[in-house]
């Protein structure tokens, strides 16, 4: 990535995982109704699974449904913008992981701390490899030279 190019990308919002946590429920209530006490387990597992959901607890992500832009600067820093028009100001926490599917963005704010994730699907493929490529070799020790780490 060049010294002064960012990178733009669209974080996932609860939505995005609307379809995995349907499909999660419905293994652990099969899986419990076929146990040895199927009644107790799928009266406990639906219990657990909607009170962890009603708390936020079990959600993949905790961005409701405001789209959410990420610009990563190549110093580390970052703009968090909605499509509300609000934009935090913060940095790159120095702790992230990437795969070729999913990535999980440490970034901290002047007000906290938070995990985003980022969907190879919903980028360009050009933009989320320049991500990888920077997250992998870039990142760790642009941090560490600025005492981030």
């Amino acid at each position: 990535m060049a010294k002064k190019e960012s990178l733009t990308l669209r974080i996932a919002a609860k939505k995005d995982f609307a379809v995995l946590n349907r499909m999660l429920f419905l293994l652990a209530v099969v899986s419990a109704a076929l146990s040895p006490q199927p009644v107790l387990l799928v009266i406990f597992t639906v219990l657990v699974i909607g009170a962890g959901c009603v708390s936020r607890t079990l959600c993949f992500s905790k961005v409701n449904g405001v789209e959410l832009t990420l610009v990563i600067f190549s110093d580390g820093r970052i703009d968090l913008g909605s499509s509300c028009g609000n934009i935090d100001e913060g940095f790159l926490d120095g702790q992230q992981w990437c795969t070729h599917r999913i990535a999980v963005l440490r970034i901290t704010t002047e007000s906290k701390t938070q995990n985003l994730i980022v969907l190879s699907g919903q980028q360009t493929p050009d933009e989320y490899r320049r991500l990888k490529v920077w997250l992998r070799q870039g990142a760790a020790l642009l941090l560490k030279s600025e005492g981030r780490v």
